[in-house]
């Protein structure tokens, strides 16, 4: 009988100790509540001793990055109103937020996230509306060049978006324990009833971007063909000069020799640029009227002087094929 009771007290005993104890994860922090007040905040994992329950209870919040949209799945879309220098008149936008948070990695952080949130679905309806609304305030304060642009230097995307999250982590983090780590848009784009004119706005100021380009360009081509021009007009002249004088040249030292040849054997000379003419002028088409003393003739009738007693075949053979019609006349 004693044993049975001493079994029964050790497991007593053994089954108080383990609800006495209690491991804190690496990805929660716990608060250590008695009678319904906190006594403890951990923020670090390991092994800790509580007093069972109802004397202690414990409260376990995830400490990981979470992600809140906005707005949710489900609800409709937010529409906030930016500004235009160009046209003077606010454009209506629609945008999609997501927001990363934690709860702040301190006790007093913690213990201020359990008094005033208590859970993960009150923190991201509370975080929701701070979002939105430091989101609408900047929108109206900046240009919508600041989202969207083709000029960098208007886009300003990255400073915009910190701008808003150091405003939410202003807000939350001291009131609420709540770490914003990052605001970004998801999306952006504009009401259904206004994309159609935003568009067309759209395409005529590329359209007006794309003329003032075609202009440009065509301003430089006409340099460009007029340079090119230019020095193909220098490049031929200086070609035009070096040919002149290449030839002068060429001229020069054919007169020379020439001279040369003319001075050593002046008949034979004379024979050459005789028969040289007659290559030039006369052809099987030729018909020319001259005198009968002329010396152009005077080679050709030396010819047919000496091809009097020569037979007909001898003739035939030694007659070149280009056969002149030369009819002298007397004098």
């Amino acid at each position: 009988m004693r044993t049975v009771v001493t079994l029964i007290v050790v497991a007593a005993i053994a089954g108080i100790a383990i609800t006495c104890l209690f491991v804190v994860d690496q990805t929660q922090y716990a608060i250590q509540m008695r009678f319904g007040d906190p006594v403890r905040t951990m923020i670090e994992p390991g092994l800790h001793f509580k007093y069972p329950w109802p004397v202690d209870t414990l409260v376990r919040f995830d400490n990981r990055l979470m992600v809140l949209e906005n707005p949710t799945p489900g609800q409709s879309d937010k529409e906030y109103l930016t500004q235009d220098e160009q046209s003077g008149i606010g454009k209506n936008v629609v945008v999609t937020t997501y927001t990363c948070w934690r709860i702040k990695r301190s006790a007093g952080a913690v213990l201020r996230f359990l008094e005033t949130m208590g859970d993960r679905a009150s923190a991201e309806a509370r975080l929701g509306d701070v979002v939105v609304s430091e989101l609408g305030a900047a929108l109206g304060q900046h240009d919508f060049s600041v989202l969207v642009s083709t000029d960098p230097e208007q886009r300003r995307w990255g400073r915009f978006l910190e701008s808003i999250r150091a405003r939410c982590g202003e807000r939350v983090e001291d009131a609420y324990g709540i770490e914003v780590v990052d605001v970004k848009i998801q999306r952006l784009n504009f009401p259904r009833q206004n994309q159609r004119n935003v568009f067309q706005r759209m395409r005529a100021e590329r359209e007006t971007i794309a003329a003032r380009y075609r202009s440009e360009g065509e301003e430089k081509a006409t340099t460009i063909r007029a340079q090119a021009n230019r020095q193909r007009e220098e490049i031929l002249a200086k070609a035009d000069e070096e040919a002149e004088r290449i030839r002068g040249q060429a001229d020069a030292e054919a007169a020379r020799i020439y001279a040369e040849a003319y001075e050593k054997d002046e008949e034979f000379y004379g024979f050459l640029r005789t028969l040289e003419a007659y290559e030039k002028t006369l052809n099987e088409k030729t018909t020319a009227i001259l005198s009968g003393s002329s010396e152009f003739l005077r080679l050709l009738n030396r010819v047919g002087d000496s091809c009097v007693n020569v037979p007909a075949e001898a003739v035939s053979e030694q007659q070149p094929s280009v056969k002149p019609k030369l009819q002298p006349t007397g004098e």
